[in-house]
């Protein structure tokens, strides 16, 4: 089950985010209208733009209608505004509300009913009666007030009518209207304009008179705000302006400048074209009533009065417009717009081009980001985990969410990429949600098979490079048909690296229950006849592993075979001291200055990949030059490294002497004095590299010599833990050898020095009682020991060592390194406190031997 869930870990991410797109973009596109939208008006809020200084508005506002009279009000009224206009030599004039003109006074009528009764009498041939039919006449005509404001309009020249219209494709035609105040366009620009019918026509002499009529219809968005201006609309297969747009073509005309819908979608003013949207709509920049960067207020009874200076008003765009509460709409700024201020705001956008808009382009924009998002929620994020692809997640929302707000503000070219952002957080939620699932299901199975821990341990140390502690742990569990699949993969592993004794040692195990397992007999001849094995230079280690456990008597140690005519570098090998965990020890001798030195040599091929070697050769000549710098009489002095042969090498002082692992037998264990002060003695020379910032990541007992006869000690091994801890390790779990490993070793963290210590407090307490502080019988519960478990009091096991050194080892064996030692240096003080000068050594120490890597 869990083997499935894995082998799907692409499909929850995707199948989330392609449900958010199907469902925004496909079966319900305004489904996030509100969000998107919401961005939108912020940035409107936002916008530092100036509203045209060419437009002012005349307000029809209480104080005005206090003194005037109710609305609507006599077309008196509005003769007297235009006739003050037309003197204080104002551009174009446009009324924002419908015109609802009383009919003329009974003063009016009484003279026609004269007019009517002088035609029927019986002396209308009279010269008498044609002079009272002149008079009556010139009566009429005085009181008329359309004829007022009719003549009014003509005097003023460039005044825009409104005409009232409702959206919808009902029965009626433009046919009213003078056929030079429509638009001219083709039919697939009717066609893409929304259909209307003018509700109350205007008088057909209030046409005559005026230069351009435009509709009023202000429509709103499913919120109740208006964002959107209608440019034109079809009105029985005529095009009609919104009244901005009658007013722009008139100040257009003025200019003689263009004004056209050059595409369906595309509308030409002057020298600027703008992109629209569906049915013709335009996306203004609006304005707030009131702010500093809007328009300017006048009242009407002011302005009638001539109250308002001239200069003030001469050439502007006039627009005059009621205030009151029934006539306010709501806009991305404001909830108490007049319909004037919404009017000028789409006026102001259209001379000045600060339109907002989605062209085409946009659209292929936003689905190559979908596409992206779905790639990443369904490639991606099984490949980073849960944790870094939260990062990767969180950073694309970002990233789309602020190109969307950067773009729109700077270019006003509006991309939309909510719904991408909300699919990558549905992807990455489903995704998250699915690795919880295998997660437990993965816990269950191992609480079923106890096996089934051991066997993902060792793929993660064969994942990572550490062939050897993946071997270790693939032969703790059952040679049942899953471990012996990945045994045989392993055995590969060694193959590919050419450690073929190895890889005969894997394949034997798996001879042991079936010698005719796959190609079983075949890998174990090629290996065995492999020439290869049979080098001079024996096969080394790949992978760091524990050293085994110390015999009860320290056994001679036996020379390897000479090597006449080997070299290495300029360096003479006269015989083999040891292998090491990373390599072998041999004996050498410099030929220029007869210097008899140790080199330890690192297959650099065998232990790393093609893909890693470039980087591990770097690190280890940069790792051997930072070991050569350091210059402490308890740290091994490095002379010289190099590569030869395939072999990395570094050449060291050569040393006499047993390793400290030698003391860590129950048997063999030095005096209390004399381990406090070695100890003591190795903090020092720690605290000193870790000023030099150089950290071991490897200290343990098998890496300090030791040499009784001359007091001699010494830190070996400095630079090869961090080479493979860098190039080798990829998910996180470090090299090192686990018992000694800090808690933050094994989480994969960033290390200091504090982390040395650790290891040094555990080198302390085996070399003190001859165990160590933590065992268990499998590598997951050593880990979860060292990590989670406080270490056993060391004078439980020896009760004679003294009080403070419970104290010490508890503080160095803190699992957060904030509760260690700040340095080394103050763990030596301690120690060196804790006991007496350490004594000579005893009888107790063995003979002499030569350095030996364990």
């Amino acid at each position: 089950m869990t083997a499935k869930l894995a082998r799907f870990s692409w499909l929850p991410g995707g199948l989330a985010a392609t449900v958010v797109l199907v469902i925004g973009r496909l079966v319900a596109p305004n489904s996030f209208a509100a969000l998107e939208n919401t961005v939108y008006d912020q940035v409107q809020r936002t916008s530092h733009v100036t509203a045209s200084p060419q437009i002012a508005i005349v307000d029809i506002d209480p104080p005005s209608l206090a003194e005037l009279g109710a609305w609507p009000w006599p077309a008196n009224a509005h003769a007297a505004m235009l006739e003050r206009l037309h003197t204080d030599a104002t551009g174009v004039v446009a009324y924002t509300m419908p015109l609802t003109i009383p009919q003329g006074s009974d003063e009016t009528e009484r003279m026609r009913a004269a007019l009517r009764l002088l035609e029927a009498s019986n002396f209308d041939k009279s010269a008498q009666a044609q002079q009272l039919r002149d008079l009556l006449n010139t009566s009429t005509a005085r009181v008329n007030p359309n004829a007022r404001f009719i003549s009014a309009m003509r005097t003023h020249g460039n005044v825009v009518l409104p005409v009232e219209a409702r959206l919808g494709n009902a029965e009626g035609s433009a046919a009213d209207l003078p056929a030079s105040l429509l638009l001219q366009a083709d039919e697939a620009v009717l066609d893409s304009a929304a259909k209307a019918t003018i509700v109350r026509p205007l008088p057909v002499p209030f046409l005559d008179a005026a230069n351009a009529v435009g509709h009023l219809l202000l429509t709103a968005d499913s919120d109740g705000r208006v964002r959107t201006d209608l440019t034109a609309v079809n009105v029985g297969s005529a095009l009609v302006p919104s009244l901005a747009l009658a007013i722009a073509g008139r100040v257009a005309a003025q200019k003689h400048e263009p004004l056209n819908f050059s595409r369906p979608l595309e509308l030409r003013v002057g020298k600027h074209t703008l992109t629209l949207g569906a049915q013709l709509r335009m996306r203004p920049q609006y304005f707030a009533p009131g702010s500093a960067n809007g328009f300017a207020h006048y009242a009407y009874s002011k302005v009638l009065a001539g109250k308002v200076p001239a200069d003030q008003l001469r050439d502007k765009i006039v627009l005059i417009g009621l205030t009151d509460a029934e006539t306010t709409v709501t806009t991305p700024l404001a909830t108490n717009t007049s319909a004037a201020e919404a009017i000028a705001s789409t006026l102001s956008s259209l001379l000045n081009a600060t339109v907002y808009a989605r062209p085409v382009l946009t659209q292929g924009v936003e689905w190559l980001a979908m596409i992206a998002v779905v790639l990443v929620a369904a490639l991606a994020l099984p490949a980073l985990g849960v944790r870094f692809g939260a990062m990767v997640a969180a950073a694309i929302v970002v990233v789309l969410a602020v190109a969307e707000w950067g773009v729109l503000s700077s270019t006003r070219v509006w991309m939309q990429f909510i719904v991408a952002c909300v699919a990558m957080l549905a992807g990455y939620a489903l995704y998250m949600l699915s690795e919880l699932i295998r997660t437990a299901n993965t816990k269950a199975s191992a609480s079923k098979d106890p096996t089934g821990s051991l066997r993902e341990l060792g793929q993660t140390f064969q994942r990572q490079g550490q062939l050897d502690l993946a071997f270790e742990t693939y032969r703790r569990c059952p040679l049942d048909a899953p471990t012996m699949e990945l045994l045989y993969f392993l055995g590969t592993d060694f193959e590919r690296r050419r450690q073929n004794q190895k890889a005969a040692a894997v394949y034997s195990h798996i001879a042991t229950r079936d010698p005719n397992y796959r190609d079983l007999r075949t890998r174990r001849s090629r290996v065995k006849d492999d020439p290869v094995t049979r080098e001079p230079l024996p096969e080394m280690p790949s992978s760091r592993q524990p050293a085994p456990p110390p015999s009860r008597r320290a056994a001679p140690v036996e020379e390897a075979p000479p090597y006449p005519g080997r070299t290495l570098g300029r360096y003479e090998i006269e015989r083999e001291l040891g292998k090491g965990a990373m390599g072998v020890v041999y004996l050498g001798r410099d030929p220029k200055i007869n210097r008899v030195v140790a080199i330890k040599a690192i297959p650099l091929a065998e232990e790393f990949g093609e893909s890693d070697l470039a980087e591990a050769r770097a690190r280890f000549f940069r790792e051997a030059e930072m070991a050569g710098r350091l210059n402490h009489p308890a740290i091994v002095t490095v002379y010289d490294a190099g590569e030869d042969q395939g072999l990395a090498y570094i050449a060291m002082e050569y040393l006499r002497g047993q390793h400290l692992s030698h003391y860590t037998d129950p048997t063999l264990l030095l005096p209390t004095e004399t381990t406090i002060a070695l100890v003591a003695r190795t903090a020092d020379a720690l605290h000193y590299a870790h000023r030099q910032n150089v950290v071991h990541r490897d200290i343990k007992p098998a890496n300090i010599m030791f040499n009784p006869d001359t007091d001699e000690l010494k830190i070996t091994d400095f630079g090869i833990a961090r080479l493979t801890d860098t190039s080798r390790t990829k998910t996180g779990i470090v090299l090192g050898t686990p018992s000694f490993m800090s808690p933050e070793q094994l989480e994969g963290r960033s290390l200091d020095g504090r982390s040395d210590q650790f290891a040094l407090g555990v080198s302390l307490y085996q070399l003190l009682c001859g165990q160590l502080p933590f065992r268990a019988e499998s590598m997951p519960r050593l880990m979860q020991k060292i990590a989670t478990e406080p270490h056993a009091p060391i004078r439980l096991i020896r009760p004679e060592l003294p009080e403070a050194i419970d104290i010490i080892l508890n503080r160095t064996l803190a699992k957060d390194a904030d509760h260690r030692y700040a340095t080394c240096a103050e763990f030596a003080a301690d120690l060196r406190a804790c006991a007496p000068a350490p004594k000579p050594a005893a009888a107790a120490a063995p003979a002499e031997h030569e350095w030996l890597i364990p």
